[in-house]
């Protein structure tokens, strides 16, 4: 599925939480190869995903990144020094944060009909296919070898909704 500007929706969500990076924590995230990492410990992975409900179905954009990786964007986010290990709240907080802002660009990028954001939902471990709306294929990005890595995922789920997408109350 292509978006009315004819780009596909997840170089659009990669594009977003790129810009979010940038902007937000200064890193300039570049993709790199693919990686299977879903045979991991559960405990190794976390992830935070958000629904933007539009006309005909909802996409959902899931950030996940592994416990260094959340540990590094919860330092970085929040400005803590590199010896203080980020309590749970502050790495939840942290990637709900970031998938919440890539959520608004990626409204703002994708063209077409309106979308509604819902609220970013973190868990531990890597999301099942179901909870990442049939997971189209994963982006993986990262700065340097000392940043955060992200695999960004980005499903469509169908819906027999018939209206516009607006709030009609």
């Amino acid at each position: 599925m292509r978006t009315a500007t004819g780009t596909l929706p997840l170089e659009v969500a990669a594009d977003a939480v790129r810009e979010t990076c940038e902007m937000q924590l200064g890193l300039a995230l570049r993709a790199l190869p693919p990686c299977d990492c879903r045979g991991g410990d559960a405990e190794g992975w976390c992830h935070s995903g958000i629904d933007l409900a539009t006309h005909g179905g909802c996409w959902r954009l899931t950030l996940v990144v592994d416990a260094l990786s959340a540990c590094r964007l919860a330092q970085s986010l929040y400005a803590l020094d590199p010896d203080d290990e980020p309590v749970h709240e502050e790495l939840a907080d942290a990637l709900n944060e970031l998938v919440n802002i890539a959520a608004g660009v990626f409204k703002r990028d994708h063209r077409g009909s309106v979308m509604h954001l819902a609220l970013p939902v973190f868990a531990m471990g890597w999301p099942d296919p179901e909870s990442s709306a049939g997971g189209q294929e994963t982006v993986r990005l990262a700065a340097g070898a000392k940043d955060p890595q992200f695999h960004v995922r980005l499903g469509w789920m169908k819906t027999d909704e018939t209206g516009d997408g607006r709030d009609e109350s």
